[in-house]
């Protein structure tokens, strides 16, 4: 699978994400409009729950609209090409001190999501997470440490893509 593909992958995973938050929305807001007012059960706070909840959906359906206008501007302009150095929109294997080989796809947006691609898992990490921040500028055959809490990981890169 080619970096844009996988970028494809990735935009398609934040919009079900989008959809499925806007179902939800629709849904939260109908439970708000038939729960009992202040007026009904002067106990009951679900009304004012539901509302709130509503609220936090929207938020994360701007999230979600955020990151999809940055995703299609990068597939747009293309991603970088250069595979010396690690940055945003680098693929990178490394593998770890157990012999295990991981692979993560550097974006702005979208941490967390995974995309299955034949036999191999590919973990999106926004720029700010740990494991980015120890790979970003680090070349093919350099080992880094990532110390997350107690977790100590020893990583050596093998592939930038």
């Amino acid at each position: 699978m080619t970096k844009q593909e996988l970028l494809q992958r990735v935009i398609e995973t934040v919009m079900q994400e989008r959809k499925k938050a806007e179902e939800s929305l629709a849904t939260t807001r109908q439970a708000a409009i038939d729960a009992p007012g202040a007026m009904q059960s002067h106990s009951d706070t679900t009304k004012s729950q539901m509302s709130r909840l509503a609220e936090e959906i929207e938020r994360s359906i701007e999230e979600k609209n955020f990151a999809l206008r940055t995703l299609q501007g990068m597939a747009h302009s293309g991603l970088p090409s250069d595979t010396e150095v690690i940055k945003i929109g680098s693929v990178v294997e490394v593998l770890t001190e157990r012999g295990e080989r991981e692979i993560y796809f550097i974006l702005p947006v979208g941490g967390g999501i995974e995309i299955v691609d034949n036999d191999r898992t590919i973990t999106v990490a926004t720029a700010r997470a740990p494991i980015a921040i120890a790979l970003i500028g680090k070349r093919q055959s350099q080992t880094v440490r990532l110390q997350i809490g107690s977790l100590q990981k020893e990583l050596t890169i093998v592939g930038i893509q």
